[in-house]
């Protein structure tokens, strides 16, 4: 019998304007969700330039998705 492969779903794309320390660097997404899992940078709002966005709610990958009227999907890049 042959093990399963499971996938792992991908995750929501988070707001365009979510920033981070090594953002520049961690431009492939699992490279993005390592970095989300550690936790252990500060993340800002390119809107405010403040870690809560324009909707007075922490600028976290958690939280920086569809749900929020701020948000703005990612533009689409060349691969």
């Amino acid at each position: 019998m042959k093990p399963r492969k499971t996938e792992t779903p991908e995750p929501a794309p988070t707001c365009q304007f979510l920033r981070w320390k090594g953002h520049s660097r961690e431009s492939h997404p699992g490279e993005q969700r390592f970095a989300f899992a550690r936790n252990q940078v500060p993340y800002t709002c390119l809107r405010t330039c403040q870690p809560w966005g324009p909707d007075d709610e922490p600028a976290v990958p958690e939280g920086c998705d569809g749900g929020r009227a701020c948000y703005e999907k990612p533009a689409l890049r060349d691969a």
